[in-house]
């Protein structure tokens, strides 16, 4: 080898010391690293639930993303990822209330911009969780205070609006897991289990798992309507699992991206594995 590759191969060599390796060390800090928030023991001592924070929240006023770890004396028994819509912040213990019963362990995590969400994690392994109707424990209105010189008409119009908007959060909420459900029964396998949507903080976190093996996950997350608004979009990752079985959904990659239209109850593939992509004929005449 001449002096001149020699050169090279030193400089290259600084380089990914000096640039990839902080990098590195910057993305794991904001991805990945998990920080002891608190613990809880179960009231006969054979379980304990470790919560977790994972990253840094969303940049620049996205989640925090956190982890629930169930233990018994031995060995893990469940986990579960969870998320608090906290404008950018950071969440704290007093963010989630744990509640321990005979064959179960409940979580509720709450934040200032979502509903209060439910983490049911049991002693055999089995998880679930669902969003509420509350906010930091109590019943959430939309309803605004009048002063006491509004008129009566003004009350009633906006108790007619209040309605109005509970009825549409109902009807979308449906339209939402009916679409979950229908990718689910044509595109998962036997490993996904029973159907199931975990919710998040928002629809946009929520997910419904179609595959899981011991090294990888794949699952769909509602995106929002289409542009005609006559459809719901679903994206398909797949993300890697690590040797604990835990995963992270910010290295996931595009699968697919499904269109499940309301009108019908049909479900179509676009294959596109990049929202730039340009979908099948069929999957564009449905959502434009």
């Amino acid at each position: 080898m001449n002096k001149v590759a020699k050169y090279v191969v030193i400089i290259a060599g600084i380089l990914v010391m000096v640039v990839l390796l902080p990098l590195g060390y910057v993305r794991y800090k904001t991805r990945y690293e998990a920080e002891q928030i608190s613990t809880s023991i179960s009231p006969d001592g054979d379980y304990e639930l470790v919560i977790y924070s994972v990253g840094e929240p969303d940049f620049p006023f996205g989640a925090a993303h956190g982890r629930l770890v169930l233990k018994d004396k031995e060995k893990t028994v469940a986990y579960m990822p969870f998320e608090v819509a906290n404008d950018g912040a950071r969440f704290y213990g007093n963010d989630l209330e744990t509640t321990w019963y005979i064959d179960r362990v409940e979580v509720v995590v709450s934040g200032p911009e979502q509903h209060d969400e439910l983490v049911t994690m049991y002693f055999d392994g089995q998880t679930s969780s669902r969003r509420l109707t509350t906010r930091y424990g109590r019943e959430d209105s939309a309803a605004t205070e009048k002063s006491s010189d509004d008129s009566r008409e003004d009350v009633e119009n906006s108790a007619d609006s209040v309605v109005d908007s509970a009825t549409e959060d109902q009807s979308e909420n449906k339209e939402i897991t009916a679409g979950y459900q229908a990718i689910f029964e044509k595109y998962s396998d036997a490993t996904a289990g029973k159907f199931k949507v975990y919710y998040g903080a928002s629809e946009s976190s929520s997910r419904c798992i179609l595959s899981e093996s011991d090294t990888t996950v794949e699952y769909i997350v509602y995106d929002g309507k289409s542009e005609n608004g006559k459809c719901g979009l679903y994206v398909r990752y797949c993300t890697e699992k690590g040797r604990d079985g835990t995963y992270d959904y910010g290295s996931a990659e595009i699968e697919d991206i499904y269109a499940y239209v309301f009108s019908s109850g049909e479900v179509i593939s676009s294959g596109k594995t990049n929202w730039e992509d340009t979908g099948t004929d069929e999957f564009e005449s449905a959502t434009k």
